[in-house]
């Protein structure tokens, strides 16, 4: 029961050893331990020793190459959190030949969720579309939830900044129903709802604007969590510039 204290010990011993798998699953624990409290650099060079012990091996299994594919897709979080898009990019866009030819469509499908999210971030929304589309398509072929909700989450900001308003909103609805069958995810929830805000805006609608971010801020409020606290401000920014009031859209940036 008090396994996962031992995470760090183990990716060490296991690394020093010959066992490549059980290295590599206790650096990928020891990742992901490392990225729930936000030690993000830690978890970083957890992912990275995980990274080059597999694709350093030249006569990888098909399953050793699966674990490439699921490796950068937890590793994803990481870089968002380290603000590294260009990062991201670059390792996902020389593994897509990787995971396509893999018989995983979930797993394909997250990949290329977090590589349309990238390449958005890196201001390329019209590129980022179509990636993101995949993932959705892949998604529900095969009736994966959480990948729909994320495709669909990444997809309401892709379309806000290329003005597919209607389409976009769409997608944020779909997800805002999807976040409320995973509430432990409350990730999909506040994104979700923040990009939708974003529309509203540029739409003109203050009033959408900032009931959204009221439902933002009581979300917050209701579960501790600070970074939908931080969209409700935003958000609320944003109806404040909508509705011309400068002063109070400086206060609440």
């Amino acid at each position: 029961d008090r396994l996962p204290e031992f995470y760090e010990t183990l990716s060490f011993h296991f690394t020093q050893g010959e066992s490549l798998h059980k290295a590599v699953y206790y650096l990928m624990k020891s990742g992901e331990k490392s990225l729930t409290r936000y030690a993000v650099e830690e978890a970083h060079q957890y992912y990275k020793q995980a990274f080059d012990i597999l694709t350093n091996k030249t006569d990888k299994t098909r399953e050793e190459e699966g674990l490439v594919i699921d490796l950068l897709i937890k590793w994803g979080y990481v870089f968002y959190y380290r603000g590294d898009f260009k990062g991201l990019t670059k390792v996902l866009s020389g593994h897509e030949n990787l995971a396509k030819s893999l018989d995983d469509e979930s797993g394909l499908g997250m990949f290329y969720a977090w590589l349309g999210f990238a390449v958005w971030m890196n201001g390329r929304a019209k590129d980022s579309y179509p990636y993101l589309c995949k993932a959705l398509e892949l998604g529900e072929k095969i009736d994966n939830k959480p990948l729909i909700g994320y495709a669909c989450t990444w997809l309401t900001w892709s379309c806000a900044e290329l003005g597919l308003f209607s389409e976009g909103t769409a997608f944020g609805e779909r997800a805002q129903l999807i976040a409320e069958s995973f509430p432990s995810d409350q990730y999909l929830f506040f994104k979700s709802l923040s990009a939708m805000c974003s529309i509203y805006f540029l739409q003109g609608n203050t009033t959408k604007v900032f009931e959204g971010a009221k439902r933002l801020l009581d979300y917050a409020e209701k579960t501790a969590n600070s970074r939908s606290k931080v969209f409700g401000h935003w958000m609320n920014a944003f109806g404040h510039l909508g509705a011309g009031d400068m002063a109070l859209c400086r206060k609440e940036s």
